[in-house]
């Protein structure tokens, strides 16, 4: 019988995870890396790690992810070894407590509700996530409610990069597990996060998150009746001017500082839609803007 060959194996995997030739299988796909991992395949040790971590198959294993990428690291992955690098503490030990331990929220406004987190997350997070953004941006999309899909529209003037399970890694399910920390709302309800990037001059006018699509328009299957309640926002740089987050209907503007976090919802203490949420991004003036962007939803995102 000729070798397994680990590769053929992960691609495989894969083309079961992203569903390139039939409905996608998280487990089927979970089942072939394994099956690679064995054989030492350093890519597919760390897309296990990612499934085991973000609680696609069933609730998350933080250890067992953590071994899963301690092996990436030995077959000799660079992106595994250095998340094991920044992830440890002085004593080369890794806390997963204080990231699963909520940050001090403050009261920005309160209609809209408005939170802040000063330092939510560390330099090196930001960098982490610029430098994992930077060469795969692609002009930044809208939802629109009118034509039920995304596109490009003039309102939006920037570029983003969706991060989906295949291209996540431990640092990005870390900082997830945080945001529901802070946010109080669960992992399970919050859709791919994006980084977006404004170049000098880019803008986004004033919008509302929610879809506003009603029950039964949104999704492949057109089948998801959710909508988003709370958009997050964590600062990846402040080496910039210009580009304030803005409420025009009710005067208020902030900007925050790298490593700073805030989220606001999109309804109101009823659950109704709070129209005094539009919002903006405003021009930059001086260099660039970089931020992490995780919209989250009134129950499991399965869109």
């Amino acid at each position: 019988m000729p070798p397994l060959d680990g590769e053929q194996v992960y691609r495989d995997g894969v083309d079961l995870l992203l569903g390139r030739n039939a409905p996608p299988d998280a487990r089927a796909a979970a089942a072939q890396f394994a099956l690679a991992a064995e054989h030492r395949h350093p890519d597919a040790a760390a897309a296990l790690a990612a499934l085991t971590a973000a609680s696609i198959l069933e609730p998350p294993d933080w250890a067992r992810a953590l071994d899963l990428l301690r092996q990436a690291a030995d077959y000799g992955s660079d992106r595994a070894q250095r998340q094991l690098r920044l992830l440890a503490g002085p004593d080369g030990r890794i806390d997963l407590s204080s990231w699963f331990t909520p940050p001090t929220r403050d009261i920005l406004y309160e209609t809209p509700r408005v939170r802040f987190a000063k330092d939510f997350a560390p330099s090196w997070v930001c960098d982490w996530l610029i430098e994992h953004a930077r060469d795969r941006l692609a002009p930044g999309m809208m939802y629109s409610g009118a034509t039920r899909a995304d596109g490009v529209e003039a309102t939006r003037r920037c570029s983003d990069y969706q991060f989906e399970i295949l291209n996540t890694d431990l640092v990005l399910l870390l900082v997830r597990e945080r945001i529901s920390a802070l946010t109080r709302l669960p992992v399970a309800a919050m859709e791919p996060p994006r980084v977006f990037h404004y170049a000098l001059g880019e803008e986004i006018k004033p919008h509302y998150d929610r879809l506003n699509d009603g029950p039964g328009r949104f999704g492949e299957l057109k089948s998801y009746q959710g909508d988003r309640i709370a958009t997050f926002l964590l600062y990846l740089n402040d080496d910039f001017e210009g580009g304030e987050l803005d409420f025009p209907k009710v005067g208020f503007r902030h900007k925050g500082a790298k490593g700073d976090a805030l989220y606001f919802t999109h309804v109101d203490v009823a659950g109704k839609p709070d129209k005094l949420s539009l919002h903006a991004g405003l021009p930059i003036t001086r260099g660039e803007k970089w931020v992490l962007s995780q919209w989250i939803h009134d129950r499991p995102f399965t869109a």
